[in-house]
């Protein structure tokens, strides 16, 4: 399959987001430095906090990549919301102790929401951490972990916490700072090196049909690694299913019968599975410059392999309380970046996350009475089996309809449904 370039890209813009986010955060708790750090590591491991972020992404000035999320962390639970490009939620994800549960499958055709929720009373799930910086526990605060991050985040701030400037309002520090490209770390510039040749790297694993006369199939896959497309051109043996193998197949069994060379297995040509009868074979090899139609012909530039990546600028600004509590951080910064072709674009991204209700912080799951109903003996009752998931939908009132709860998959129910 095609590996993203698009996010590789995103990957080192939010980086170096939150590597100017590192820098201007550095003089939170004033001085010395050592006391400032402290401060950002905490924030990464608050337990109860209300977390919103929001990143945007521009290419020459067009906004094409927008996301935001909104996550409430608690002593036992989580919820994260996830909105679509117009800002409206999407979806959740909740969890707390033994219950996960999250929106489904969605009828169009009736506007019926399925809901899933799975349910492990064995072995509690660990609650899962919110978006934002947040990521970490309590716990891991004193780990080989946190201390590996100070000790990176040392080598990498180096000298840049006297670009800082900070000021204070009623008990607020506001905290701001501007990195610019020369100052880059030769450790962060080395690791985008590394991205950059990875980003060359393409993979075509849909591969094209060349000939086929009943028994012999040949087909090509195409590879590119740093611009040089290798083009492999396979030979397969096969033969048709009979009406035995056919319905074996159909109806997953196939490979408990006792076919002499099911160790080759089946493959697809067209929409029909045949019984391949020998290895495959590569028939013709050979290796050309690639061009920008093997890359899928996109007009966007970042879906192309790049040649260089400059930063140009980090900026941040950040807001602290009395109490050394992180509440805002807006990091936004800007790279040129030069694909293969030499096309040369401007990528920019804004990143904003604000931090709220910090130590009270404790969600309540979003559909009513699900905490109480899915226990592990509720599942073993109608089940048979308490470790298990299930589907179900809502009443009218946004009570769960309990008849509804089932743990065959809704679109079997809609296709059975809506064909009869």
């Amino acid at each position: 399959m095609k590996k993203s370039v698009k996010v590789r890209m995103i990957c080192l813009i939010v980086a170096a987001v939150v590597l100017g986010g590192a820098v201007t955060a550095a003089a939170f708790m004033g001085s010395p430095y050592e006391t400032m750090k402290t401060a950002l590591l905490d924030a990464a491991t608050y337990r109860n906090v209300t977390i919103e972020s929001r990143i945007s992404m521009s290419v020459n000035g067009v906004w094409t990549e927008k996301s935001r999320s909104y996550g409430i962390q608690g002593d036992d639970s989580s919820l994260s919301y996830y909105y679509d490009e117009s800002g409206n939620a999407s979806g959740f994800n909740y969890s707390s102790g033994s219950l996960y549960i999250y929106p489904s499958v969605l009828d169009a055709k009736s506007g019926t929401q399925w809901y899933y929720a799975q349910v492990n009373p064995r072995n509690d799930y660990n609650v899962s951490r919110v978006n934002g910086l947040a990521m970490f526990s309590p716990e891991d605060r004193t780990s080989a972990q946190m201390r590996f991050i100070e000790l990176l985040a040392d080598v990498l701030i180096g000298d840049l916490k006297n670009n800082i400037t900070m000021t204070s309002e009623n008990g607020i520090r506001h905290i701001s700072g501007t990195l610019t490209g020369s100052q880059v770390p030769e450790l962060v510039k080395a690791g985008i090196d590394v991205l950059i040749e990875q980003s060359g790297d393409y993979y075509n694993g849909n591969q094209r049909d060349v000939s086929f006369d009943g028994e012999t199939y040949i087909f090509e896959q195409i590879n590119i690694e740093r611009g040089i497309k290798t083009v492999r051109l396979w030979k397969q043996t096969v033969e048709a299913m009979n009406e035995e193998d056919r319905i074996a197949w159909e109806y997953g069994t196939y490979y408990s019968t006792s076919r002499e060379y099911n160790d080759w297995g089946v493959t697809y040509i067209g929409i029909l599975p045949y019984i391949r009868t020998g290895p495959q074979e590569i028939i013709d090899e050979y290796t050309v410059p690639a061009s920008r139609a093997d890359y899928g012909n996109s007009n966007d530039p970042m879906d192309m392999p790049m040649k260089s990546f400059v930063i140009d600028y980090i900026r941040g600004e950040a807001e602290v309380d009395a109490d050394g509590n992180l509440l805002y951080l807006n990091a936004n910064g800007a790279a040129t970046v030069t694909n293969i072709f030499d096309d040369v674009s401007v990528i920019e991204v804004n990143a904003v996350i604000s931090f709220s209700d910090i130590g009270t912080s404790n969600p309540a799951c979003p559909v009513p009475g699900a905490a109480r109903l899915f226990t592990g003996d509720f599942m073993n009752d109608k089940f048979g089996i308490g470790n298990i998931g299930a589907y179900f939908k809502l009443n009218d009132d946004g009570s769960i309809d309990e008849d509804s709860i089932t743990t065959t998959n809704p679109w079997e129910l809609m296709n059975k449904y809506y064909t009869n």
